[in-house]
């Protein structure tokens, strides 16, 4: 979130004092992300800095307890969850969760190039996940892909206030008749993702756990150079092709595909698979854009006036639409 949650700051510091043994010496609100329910902070402690996500309501454990998994696998570079006194993964305050992290020294991959050995190294990491064994708590926790279509009672939701509402705030008026111009295209696209949800459904194989929302936004370069995988709120089973379009089809140079694939090493990968996940990120984006704008009533202007900027750029060229329309023309 951009704003700050009004959680005054003296009740999260007593709270990581209660919950995790920490004293917070001051909380630096950081105005990042997309989730509408959550809000990070730098903490600063005596015992180093602590990277902080507050949640309205409880976390999703698998959110928690995957990433906790897979370190306690001795996978390097997932960033998971310290646990608090309770020995829980995650503290409750009030209507609100903590969820607290070591912190990161080091640079987003969606600000800086990426060298072909950390292509490389990105790659190998994901073999390693993949090739995780799920062991039966996860797979009594974790969500599982169902491929039912999950965005488009949304979209209708969204299409159905958009078309029927007089809409008095400038920014919504104007998302309307951008999203009504678009009409064509929204409805092609979801059309298109449930025909190809029922086709890969039928035949999806390699089920694996996946953090399903591996864009170079949720990868921390470290001062050494080394990759750390953060934010794994959509962790989710799923074939490998959830994780694996955000590398083969997300239009990265053919050089960093490559170095990707020899750090990932040989595997099939099922076209269809990448387009039905190509137009399922792309429907997410839509539902996600439009929520902000005409489903929310806590965002404040510059967060709705975002998610406006955000759905315009999916249609520009090379983007979101683009890219799936791209994947979904590889279909043989």
């Amino acid at each position: 979130m951009l704003e700050k949650p009004k959680l005054p700051e003296a009740v999260i510091g007593a709270a990581l004092q209660t919950h995790y043994g920490l004293v917070a010496k001051s909380l630096i609100f950081l105005p990042i992300g997309n989730d509408p329910g959550a809000w990070v902070y730098r903490v600063e402690t005596e015992q180093g800095p602590r990277f902080l996500k507050l949640r309205r309501g409880q976390p999703k454990h698998s959110a928690l307890h995957v990433p906790h998994y897979l370190r306690e696998q001795g996978i390097i570079g997932i960033a998971a969850p310290l646990a608090a006194r309770s020995k829980r993964l995650y503290a409750a305050l009030d209507d609100f969760s903590l969820v607290l992290y070591p912190w990161i020294e080091g640079t987003s991959a969606w600000n800086m190039p990426l060298s072909a050995e950390q292509w490389r190294a990105w790659g190998a990491v994901m073999r390693l996940i993949h090739d995780s064994p799920i062991t039966t708590a996860l797979a009594d926790m974790a969500p599982r892909e169902a491929f039912k279509g999950r965005y488009a009672r949304t979209l209708d939701r969204l299409q159905h206030r958009i078309n029927a509402e007089d809409h008095s705030d400038k920014t919504a008026r104007a998302m309307a008749r951008a999203w009504r111009e678009k009409q064509p295209q929204i409805e092609q696209a979801r059309a298109r993702y449930l025909g190809l949800g029922q086709r890969f459904g039928a035949a999806a194989s390699d089920w694996v756990l996946c953090h399903a929302d591996i864009h170079r936004a949720n990868i921390i370069i470290d001062k050494t150079s080394a990759i750390h995988i953060v934010d794994w709120d959509e962790a989710v089973i799923a074939p490998k092709e959830r994780d694996l379009m955000f590398f083969v089809a997300d239009g990265h140079s053919p050089a960093a595909v490559a170095a990707f694939q020899r750090g990932y090493g040989r595997t099939s990968i099922d076209p269809v698979g990448l387009a039905y996940y190509r137009y399922d990120w792309l429907l997410q984006e839509f539902c996600d854009n439009g929520g902000r704008v005409f489903l929310s009533e806590t965002l404040g202007k510059r967060e709705r006036q975002q998610a406006f900027d955000e759905f315009k750029r999916l249609f520009a060229p090379g983007d979101v639409f683009d890219r799936a329309l791209q994947a979904y023309r590889q279909i043989p």
